[in-house]
């Protein structure tokens, strides 16, 4: 048989048959499809099924000078064809080609049983043709200026779903197991509920307010009171040497299913009260920042890939001011305001902790602050890394495959990194779930906030000359590396893909580049402690000046930035002294809005970032800032044909991710990040063993 092929192939050559071609590299199961696909592709009646595979490749369309270079034709056609001798069904794959300075992709169909290196010979022989005219005709040198030689096409086929490894597996398990937890938690506490008010109205009684099955007063009213009963009852049982290790062992599981349970939960997070001394308008900010940093992903990760009109996206966006809402400001200003609130709130927890200790601050305190600091921040990070990986593993990908399978492959390589928060510093170009890299940052400025308030215990004198050090030397830090590199500055969208690679690298993600804003609200946080009890602002004169300065600084930062040429060939002074400042001098206008509100002089500033709604939606950002990237990978991931970008369009993908963000949030809130609050509270008030 083989010698058999072989033959035929050699007269092949001889006499040039019409739909035969060189088996050179190519398997002899997918020459003998290909030649029977385009054998009734070709004949005088076309099969069906040629048809539609045919049909599904990928065809040059409209508005090519605006982007539409990508030709991904139609992936469910191209896997719903089989040849009716049962032999193949059709496989979807992309040959990437570079040719006259574009990178662009075809999509084509072939027989399954062909791999990518099949496809890849095929395209270079231009064996794929119908009627004489290749799959990948017409070129793209027809529609440029400078028609230059064409590089090699390399073939990628879709797999449908990636396979699921050890590291997948385990993901899948931690993240069904996230989700059992808390349903098995709120179906015993209210089977406890059912049964205690059986025995409490053996008959037909009156029941109380609930909320699930039990009294939704009553558990707000005894939660603290239930914590101390658990703690004494823990060291009962420590003392006593008639109860059993099990015992104590269901106890400690009843507590914990406790903490799970959506009774317990839900009330803390269904709240509009803000707790006291907190500025109610942080949660307004809080909020609204999160929004700004959502619109800011839609616009981009949707852009970056996902558009037939990429380039009419960036003449539209890029250099209109108007467009600050889509570009999230001169690129995620919103994330600064998170580090504003973060320093704030970080002087203001750790001044607290050190009035628990009679010896002030010790070791012990500031050890507890960081592992407090850590359960608030892993849990619910670890959680949507397996998230991830395990949604990126079950989901049903389509042609445009690429970017899922990076992330997922970057999780599998480089997920200890987020664990142990150094992912800003380690395989940042491979990071896992890489907007985390604000987490990291957020850590690391957290470690330096004991030496503050210890310096400010100490000398006000000494903290003056401490911070003005920190900030000189942040300021300088940027600078430099804005002026060695040539770091674009407004936004790395517009720069070289070297240059971009570089910001991301080198300045955005590290933390001595980002810790201004961190700084502004740390010290705001002890100003406002030391003068809490004195009305700083003497007059509406003092207050107008305030908001007029702050006004102006958020104008200048963001009008600068259309204004500063960061791209330009040699190293801009301006381009460096703008990227050393902007993002503190953010912080500080920021940092007025709320000294302003909580001194009372916010006025409709105020009145409006107070709203009741923002408390709640503050309490479950976090988790909507770690899920809304997944979604909107996943929802680009899944479609079959590109985006058209319109503001319309781009408004309603807004809309849409910011609700499904909302509602994911608000379950990671109640499944993950509230139980491990609790848990974090029982263990803390648990005595030590014996």
């Amino acid at each position: 048989m083989m010698v058999l092929t072989l033959l035929f192939c050699l007269l092949s050559f001889q006499f040039q048959l019409p739909f035969v071609f060189p088996a050179r590299n190519i398997s002899l199961k997918c020459m003998q499809d290909t030649d029977e696909f385009l054998s009734d592709l070709n004949s005088v009646e076309p099969k069906e099924y040629a048809l539609r595979m045919y049909d599904s490749v990928g065809k040059l369309g409209s508005n090519i000078l605006s982007g539409n270079v990508d030709r991904l034709g139609s992936y469910s056609e191209c896997l719903s064809a089989h040849a009716p001798s049962g032999s193949f069904q059709g496989q979807y794959c992309k040959l990437h080609t570079l040719q006259d300075g574009a990178d662009y992709s075809v999509g084509v169909c072939v027989p399954d049983s062909c791999a990518e290196e099949d496809v890849t010979v095929m395209s270079r022989l231009d064996i794929l043709r119908f009627r004489n005219a290749s799959f990948l005709a017409p070129p793209l040198s027809f529609f440029t200026m400078n028609s230059s030689s064409s590089g090699g096409s390399v073939a990628t086929c879709a797999t449908g779903m990636f396979p699921v490894d050890t590291f997948a597996a385990v993901c899948l398990l931690l993240t069904i197991l996230g989700l059992v937890l808390p349903l098995a938690g709120t179906v015993y506490v209210a089977a406890r509920g059912w049964g205690s008010d059986r025995r409490a109205f053996p008959a037909h009684g009156t029941p109380s307010a609930t909320y699930g099955s039990l009294p939704l007063r009553e558990m707000e009213r005894n939660e603290h009171r239930n914590r101390i009963r658990w703690t004494r009852c823990l060291a009962h049982l420590s003392l006593s040497e008639t109860p059993s290790r099990g015992k104590r062992y269901l106890g400690a599981v009843d507590h914990a299913l406790k903490c799970f349970s959506w009774q317990k939960n839900v009330p803390a997070i269904w709240t509009t009260n803000t707790p006291g001394n907190t500025c109610s308008a942080l949660n307004g900010v809080r909020v609204l920042s999160l929004l700004w940093i959502m619109s800011g992903h839609t616009s981009q990760m949707t852009a970056w890939l996902s558009l037939d009109n990429v380039l009419e996206w960036r003449a539209r966006v890029l250099k209109n001011p108007l467009y600050l809402y889509s570009r999230s400001g001169p690129f995620y200003l919103g994330v600064d305001t998170f580090f504003l609130i973060s320093g704030w709130l970080s002087a203001r927890s750790f001044l607290k902790m050190p009035q628990t200790s009679e010896k002030g601050l010790t070791a012990k305190v500031v050890l507890r602050y960081y592992v407090s600091r850590l359960i608030r921040l892993q849990p619910l990070h670890m959680y949507s890394v397996c998230l991830l990986v395990a949604l990126f593993s079950l989901a049903p990908w389509g042609p445009v495959w690429e970017v899922p399978k990076f992330h997922l492959d970057n999780c599998r390589q480089a997920w200890w990194t987020n664990l142990l928060l150094l992912n800003n510093f380690l395989s940042v170009r491979n990071s896992c779930i890489g907007w985390t890299w604000y987490l990291a940052n957020d850590f690391q400025f957290h470690l330096t906030t004991p030496a503050v308030v210890w310096v400010h215990r100490k000398s006000k004198h000494v903290l003056v000359l401490l911070g003005a050090l920190l900030f000189l030397a942040s300021f300088t830090a940027t600078a430099l590396l804005t002026w060695a590199h040539d770091l674009p500055v407004p936004d790395p969208s517009e720069a070289s893909e070297n240059a971009t690679a570089l910001y991301f690298l080198e300045y955005y993600t590290k933390p001595y580049c980002r810790f201004g804003p961190f700084l502004v609200g740390l010290f705001l946080s002890i100003f406002m402690h030391q003068n809490q009890q004195a009305n700083v602002l003497k007059s509406k004169v003092q207050a107008l000046l305030g908001w007029i300065c702050s006004l102006s600084i958020m104008f200048a930062v963001v009008a600068l930035a259309y204004t500063v040429d960061g791209t330009s060939v040699t190293p801009s002074a301006a381009a460096a002294l703008y990227q050393a400042l902007h993002r503190t001098l953010w912080a500080v206008a920021v940092g007025w809005l709320v000294f302003a509100c909580q001194e009372g002089y916010g006025g409709l500033v105020n009145r409006l970032l107070s709203c009741h709604i923002w408390t709640f939606l503050a309490s479950i950002s976090y988790a909507c800032y770690l899920v809304h990237p997944t979604l909107i990978i996943l929802y680009n991931g899944l479609q079959e044909t590109l985006i058209h970008y319109t503001d319309t369009n781009m408004f309603y993908l807004f809309s849409g991710h910011c609700l499904l963000t909302f509602i994911a949030g608000l379950a990671l809130t109640l499944f993950i990040e509230k139980p491990c609050q609790e848990l974090k509270l029982l263990l803390g008030s648990m005595p030590a063993g014996p």
